[in-house]
């Protein structure tokens, strides 16, 4: 009788964990949103020639994102962010400066680890689709329009769009701060004139801070 008592007890009392922790996750907002702002280094990764280097250089990321929870540690999240990058073109001892502005849309799968005291832990992978609104390139003191297209042969030095995937971890604190780290990687060619000699695949490593409103 006192083994049926006990067994009893410890059913009971594993149900009422589980239930706990159902209405835990219930008690919180399952779809959130919040800002981001980021410094990025970024540059090209070349291909068909080994006279053009592309060193990184610095610039800034900021936008906003939503957050879907779709489970206790499962969540997708989707971003609209604004990229100003820029990086060193060097071809032997000439070096040009590049500068690039546009848009971003990555959509994460994201696991998370969410901690008693409402901090998460948390990495993602997904892809994403960038536009780009200017590319520009100083040469001999001139900036030269990379999406301007030629009127001969009807085709620009780059294309303005591009995609790709990206990976993303970062540690959410209880009160909502957020720091983040990523790294994205395009698989599109952005070269449109000379494409089929070169190369250009952007990448770009990202870190910075964000706020998630309503956890």
């Amino acid at each position: 009788m006192k083994k049926k008592i006990l067994t009893a007890i410890i059913i009971a009392g594993t149900g009422m964990a589980n239930i706990s922790a159902q209405n835990d996750f219930k008690k919180e907002s399952l779809l959130t949103g919040g800002l981001k702002l980021e410094t990025n280094l970024s540059n090209f990764i070349l291909s068909g020639t080994s006279a053009v280097t592309a060193k990184k250089n610095w610039g800034a990321t900021f936008g906003g994102f939503l957050n879907l929870d779709i489970s206790k540690h499962f969540a997708m999240r989707g971003e609209l962010i604004y990229h100003y990058k820029s990086s060193d073109l060097s071809r032997d001892d000439e070096k040009n400066k590049f500068q690039y502005l546009g848009m971003e849309i990555p959509v994460y799968a994201v696991y998370q680890w969410k901690f008693k005291n409402r901090a998460r832990l948390y990495a993602g992978l997904g892809p994403y689709t960038e536009f780009g609104f200017s590319a520009r390139v100083k040469k001999d003191g001139k900036w030269i329009d990379l999406y301007k297209k030629n009127e001969a042969t009807d085709m620009s030095i780059m294309f303005d769009t591009n995609s790709g995937f990206g990976l993303m971890a970062g540690y959410e604190f209880a009160f909502g701060l957020q720091m983040n780290i990523g790294y994205k990687v395009s698989i599109t060619n952005v070269l449109d004139a000379n494409s089929a000699s070169f190369s250009m695949f952007p990448q770009t490593i990202s870190l910075g801070i964000g706020y998630r409103f309503g956890q």
